[in-house]
């Protein structure tokens, strides 16, 4: 025989399920706005990249911002642009390039860390500046965002790891 205090109780229990399958919807819907914003930068970067406009690229990027290296040393936002126009002074041409997120990881306040593959094929000069390479760069990252004046920006991304391709051929350091 159901009492009215079973009655009370079974009623809160579907209140408390049903608040928490709305805050995970609701976690969800955040995350996936998340993503899509930082895919959007992402794709802003490439762009940015493929015209050679080093002032929008580097704004995709905190003041503060470090590259890790797979050997662990680390690239500020002032030497990845001086690196960046030097190795944009010798590609004539960008065939393809991409960057997709295979993965969010923890998402909280104005972080977010997330797992990015990219795929840059290219062709570059040789020294004597007229011999071009085609050159395939993969790189799949870590990378650590961070929401500054309203909009998402890379502020530390270590390199997992990737390939690197001269002329069809695997090219190792």
């Amino acid at each position: 025989m159901l009492t009215v205090r079973h009655t009370v109780a079974a009623g809160m229990l579907s209140i408390a399920v049903i608040s928490c399958d709305r805050q995970k919807s609701a976690a969800a819907d955040s995350s996936v706005a998340v993503q899509t914003s930082i895919q959007s930068e992402i794709d802003r970067s490439l762009e940015a990249t493929r015209r050679k406009d080093i002032n929008t690229f580097i704004d995709g990027f905190v003041p503060d911002f470090e590259i890790i290296t797979p050997e662990g040393s680390r690239i500020t936002r002032d030497t990845l642009r001086t690196n960046t126009l030097r190795d944009w002074s010798i590609i004539p041409a960008t065939r393809d390039l991409w960057m997709r997120i295979d993965s969010l990881g923890p998402v909280g306040g104005d972080t977010a860390v997330v797992y990015t593959a990219q795929r840059w094929d290219r062709l570059m000069l040789q020294r004597d500046g007229i011999t071009r390479d085609t050159v395939v760069t993969t790189q799949k990252h870590r990378e650590l965002w961070r929401m500054t004046a309203g909009n998402w920006r890379r502020a530390e991304v270590k390199e997992l790891g990737g390939t690197v391709e001269v002329n069809g051929k695997p090219y190792t350091q």
